[in-house]
Formats: C-alpha cells, sequence, structure tokens
C-alpha cells in the first residue's frame, strides 16, 4: 500500500450516513449540521489520521488534543500501531446528535494495512518491526462542533477486526495435511485444485468454536456450503449461526442460551477426486 493510496481512500470515500443520522440533518436548523458539513468533517477526521501515520501530524495536532492524537497513533494498551498507508475501505457516520451542547458526531471506519509492533507499548525506532502481513480493522471517531474552530476530535480508536468483533476469522484453503486427514488419500500435485474461476461452484467448510459462559460449555459446530465465492466474516458468521444454536441446545437442552463466538474458520475444501478437462 502506498500513502497516496491510503490517502486518496481517506479524502474521497463517500461516507454512509445511518438513516437516523439522515433525520437529525433533515430537521436540524443548525447549516453546520448540514449533509456536506457532516460528510466533510468526517472526512477530513480520516484524513487527518491518516496522514499522521505517514508522519505529518499537522492537521491531526489542529483538530485534536496530544492525548487523542496519541492513543490513534499508538492504541491504548497495545504493543502495536498501524503502520502507514492503510487503505480507508468504509466511512459510516452512525451517530449524530445534534441536541447535545456541543453537537456530537460518531464516526466508525474499516480499513487494511499492516501492524508495527514494539518489543514495548511505549517504544519506537529502533525496536519496532512491521509485519508484511495485510489485516482488516475498524476505527471510532468522536467529533465535537466546537465554534469558532467548527469540528473537532475528542476522542478515537482503532482495533483489529478480530478485537472489535471478539472472535478471530480466518479463511484460507485446505491444506495437504487437512485433505489427508479427512480423505485418507495423499494429496498428489496431478490432483486440480479448487477452482477460483469465476462462477464455479466451490465448496467451504464454516467451524465455528464458540462457549456459553453461564455453565462454562464450550464446542465447535460446522457446516458445509456450495458457492462461487469465498464468505466474508458477516457471511461466514450468518451461515454457521444455525449450527451453533442447534450444537448449544443439542448438548444443554431447551434455554436462554446466548453462546458467544471465539474462532471461525472459512477453510475452501480440496475435491477428492480430480476435476475434469
Amino acid at each position: 500500500m502506498h500513502d497516496s493510496e491510503s490517502g486518496r481512500s481517506a479524502a474521497t470515500a463517500s461516507p454512509k450516513i445511518r438513516s437516523a443520522v439522515a433525520e437529525v440533518i433533515r430537521n436540524a436548523h443548525d447549516a453546520r449540521l448540514s449533509a456536506d458539513q457532516v460528510v466533510a468533517a468526517a472526512r477530513h477526521a480520516v484524513a487527518a489520521w491518516v496522514s499522521a501515520l505517514a508522519g505529518d501530524d499537522a492537521a491531526l495536532a489542529a483538530m485534536s488534543s496530544s492525548d487523542v492524537a496519541r492513543w490513534l497513533l499508538h492504541p491504548l494498551r497495545e504493543n502495536w500501531r498501524v503502520a502507514p498507508g492503510p487503505v480507508v475501505t468504509g466511512i459510516e457516520i452512525w451517530r449524530l446528535d445534534a441536541d447535545a451542547d456541543p453537537p456530537l458526531m460518531k464516526v466508525s471506519i474499516r480499513f487494511s494495512g499492516r501492524q508495527v509492533f514494539d518489543d514495548d507499548s511505549e517504544a519506537s525506532g529502533p525496536k519496532a518491526s512491521s509485519s508484511d502481513e495485510v489485516i482488516e480493522f475498524a476505527g471510532s471517531f468522536q467529533l465535537a462542533l466546537a465554534d469558532p474552530v467548527g469540528w473537532r476530535l475528542i476522542s478515537g480508536r482503532v482495533e483489529t477486526l478480530d478485537d472489535f468483533y471478539g472472535y478471530v476469522f480466518t479463511s484460507q484453503h485446505e491444506s495437504a495435511d487437512e485433505y489427508l486427514a479427512r480423505t485418507g488419500t495423499a494429496w498428489t500435485p496431478d490432483r486440480a485444485g479448487p477452482s477460483e474461476s469465476a462462477g464455479s461452484p466451490r465448496t467451504f467448510r464454516i467451524t465455528a468454536g464458540f462457549a456459553e459462559h453461564d455453565v462454562r460449555f464450550g464446542a465447535s459446530a460446522s457446516v458445509h456450503v456450495l458457492r462461487p465465492t469465498a464468505p466474508g466474516r458477516d457471511e461466514a458468521e450468518q451461515l454457521v449461526w444455525p449450527a451453533v444454536e442447534e450444537a448449544t441446545m443439542k448438548a444443554l437442552g431447551e434455554g436462554d442460551w446466548q453462546p458467544s463466538l471465539n474462532w471461525i474458520d472459512a477453510i475452501e475444501l480440496w475435491p477428492s477426486e480430480p476435476l475434469a478437462d
């Protein structure tokens, strides 16, 4: 990822506005709460944070306190920070409180990027090491409308998407060892692997590890689905959730159970026979 790409994604992304926020905007009598002003403020906050990651913190410093800026750049109680050049994939304005004093706006973002790890959470420079793995993150920003300076960033945080959802999600192909354990047959190079051709049917095993903490019960549940593309996190959760509920009821009986997810694996299975030419 290049800084220019991340900068464009933050500056040009079209923020999604929730219906409740749109209703507040329609009823607002303050021009500063117009859709254009609110969207511009959200974009500016995200772009200022992206620029600060790349070393230019002037815009972020101008609209936030030093503490807010520090925790956005160095997440609290974490030994990592976001590497320069994240790609912002989504911005959503999900709350606007026009009656607060001052008016408040809450913005969530999704972005992909790399982590820079520190030996110490306060360390930087030579002690820091970067990961080449690109992962998904979530961020939240709260802004307050303060005259005469306009919107100010009064709080914010970033976290991995796994931390945001509270469970780890992985999506990958079945390994040769996993194929052997499942079929009893060794994988050989002449066998065709999973097809990623557009529209081709592909088999995925989605497995979720879960726990019902009220009774200290934990288990896993799986489903197999045939589809042309790999399921994303939200799709995988929706697909496997009925199996989680069924496994919970089977083990514990009828009840108002509320299992929580620990992890979800979406594994694309290799075909058990070579595909026809």
